[in-house]
């Protein structure tokens, strides 16, 4: 019976370590994506099933799904290494050439590899493939525009396409130049389809032509120098063939487009022709513990389907009293897709506080005109609400110099302005004499003991005194001794911790928590550009560092100065002048 329990607790622990070893894997199964060139197109025509798995692995997909509606044509797979900031990243990608085999919506089915699964992609198969206009040519080539008509600004894809029904051994095509306008390449792909009953094949070109100016947009002809082999070769035979060619020289058809203005009630600073347009924010860290003097960066990323990164205005944040902002430089990226461009731009803000208490990051709103509905749209960021402590900064109290004043007659003081005694003097007796005798030694020896005691206070003031500032002084130069070793050691950022909680102690000041402050106090301008610098030089990457010698001189010669008078300041001064 024992055995029995033994062995049973044995299998369960062994099934549990393989279903943690199965977790494990798929908690770290790298990324598998699946993309086509086309989700379009007509049932005599090809397309290229592309996956990508973003580690590098020894597999191969299962295609079995993917035969239900597919002819699959062709199959290639390889691997891509890069470096990026040091570290190597490794990816697989299979290219699959598929034809399909009905009309109508296809869906291609999704994959796994190793734990990670793609996403299934639906494609549309229309009855009819793109042929040219005039088939009665071996070779022919069009040009399509997206648009007859657009708004300055607005993307507009234009389509080159070549059309062949024999082997060609190359194809030169010129670069599309248009005025006053901004011209994108976007992709060229190759297909297969049917050209008046007969095997063919397609050169697709893409662009996205972004007009500056408002009128008439003319999309120039377009020259195809084209060289066609002599012989019947294999159609994908386009490049070093041996047989003799002849070449051709094709021209598209002029285009011309009208380009509006933008509307007048949209104000110029808000023209943004899109698709779409998205805003999104990121912290540092969290905004639930936030202190003075402590940074935090906030990135918005703003998104733009169908205009370029450089169309992006920058932001305009309004300044807030209790919080110093840092614009570093904006990232910019431009993506192609199969609407188009889609640009991006990143503004990164590095955030100061210089008090403590709530404060509200407004909200942002940026609007752009939708191209689909010709109506204005606000992409919005709600409003931030912010609290910054004090954190754990040492609350320095300022010493006071208050000497408790005696309440004794000061040794100085007239005699006359005493309240005199009441005596009663009999005329008859002459003991005057010896009372006023009596008086002033009572009243001298009052002065002695007053004097005596007094002394005795402020000896015991100016011990305490002593003991304060030799203990400030100890403070201070420690705080000044770390100062110079951060600056010894380059590091920036604690280089500035270093110099405020200096300032605190040297100053006897725990209000001063940024480098503003200190240059406040100093109010000396050279010293405070270098700290300027600095400041800069920790939150706007791209901006100079501080001259660090000049900043330590600076330093240096202000405590020099302040020491010097703090010491006449403190110096007891005598009881009886000589």
């Amino acid at each position: 019976m024992k055995q029995a329990s033994f062995n049973f607790q044995k299998y369960l622990s062994r099934c549990a370590g393989f279903l943690l070893m199965i977790t494990g894997l798929n908690v770290y199964a790298g990324n598998l994506t699946a993309s086509v060139d086309r989700d379009v197109l007509g049932l005599e025509e090809t397309f290229t099933l592309v996956l990508r798995y973003d580690e590098q692995i020894n597999a191969t997909p299962d295609y079995e799904l993917l035969r239900k509606d597919f002819d699959i044509l062709n199959t290639q797979s390889g691997t891509q290494m890069s470096i990026i900031n040091g570290n190597m990243e490794a990816s697989t990608e299979w290219k699959i050439a598929l034809a399909p085999k009905r009309i109508g919506k296809l869906l291609i089915p999704s994959f796994t590899i190793d734990g990670a699964i793609s996403d299934a992609i639906e494609i549309t198969i229309e009855g009819k493939s793109k042929s040219p206009k005039n088939t009665d040519n071996n070779v022919t080539v069009e040009v399509e525009t997206s648009k007859d008509t657009s708004y300055v600004q607005e993307q507009i894809i234009v389509t080159l396409r070549l059309y062949t029904t024999v082997g060609l051994s190359g194809v030169d095509l010129q670069p599309l130049q248009v005025k006053d306008a901004l011209v994108v390449n976007i992709d060229e792909k190759q297909y297969q389809t049917k050209i008046n009953g007969r095997p063919g094949a397609v050169v697709e070109t893409r662009y996205a032509v972004f007009p500056q100016q408002s009128g008439e947009l003319i999309i120039p002809s377009m020259l195809y120098q084209v060289s066609v082999n002599s012989g019947q070769r294999d159609l994908w035979d386009r490049f070093y063939g041996n047989s003799q060619n002849n070449i051709l020289r094709l021209r598209t058809d002029e285009q011309r487009i009208n380009v509006l203005p933008a509307p007048a009630s949209v104000n110029a600073g808000d023209w943004l022709p899109a698709l779409n347009v998205s805003m999104s924010e990121h912290w540092s860290t969290s905004l639930d513990s936030l202190k003075i003097g402590e940074p935090i960066t906030r990135s918005i990323t703003i998104k733009a389907d169908g205009l370029t990164a450089g169309q992006i205005n920058p932001l305009q944040l309004a300044p807030i009293d209790g919080l110093t902002f840092y614009n570093d430089q904006a990232q910019t990226d431009d993506q192609k897709s199969a609407n188009g461009v889609e640009g991006s731009r990143i503004e990164t803000i590095a955030i100061v506080p210089t008090k403590a208490g709530h404060f509200t990051l407004p909200e942002i709103k940026l609007n752009w005109w939708d191209t689909q509905t010709n109506s204005i749209r606000t992409a919005t960021l709600p409003a931030v609400s912010l609290t910054v402590g004090l954190g754990d900064m040492t609350q320095l109290a300022a010493p006071t110099n208050e000497v408790e004043e005696p309440t004794s007659v000061d040794i100085n003081t007239d005699l006359s302005t005493i309240e005199p005694q009441q005596t009663v003097i009999q005329e008859k007796v002459p003991l005057w004499l010896y009372i006023t005798n009596a008086l002033a030694l009572l009243v001298a020896a009052v002065f002695a003991l007053r004097f005596w005691q007094t002394k005795r206070e402020l000896s015991a003031i100016y011990a305490t005194e002593r003991d304060e500032l030799n203990e400030l002084n100890q403070k201070e130069t420690e705080a000044w001794n770390n100062f110079k070793r951060t600056l010894a050691d380059k590091k920036l950022t604690g280089l500035r911790k270093a110099l405020i909680n200096w300032a605190q102690v040297y100053w006897k000041n725990a209000s001063i928590t940024s480098l503003q402050a200190i240059a406040a106090q100093t109010q000396d301008s050279v010293l405070a550009d270098e700290l300027r610098k600095l400041d800069e030089a920790i939150f706007s990457a791209h901006n100079s560092a501080p001259d660090t010698e000049v900043l330590l001189q600076l330093l240096a010669n202000l405590r020099k100065t302040k020491h010097k008078k703090t010491a006449d300041n403190n110096k007891l001064q005598p009881l009886y002048r000589v």
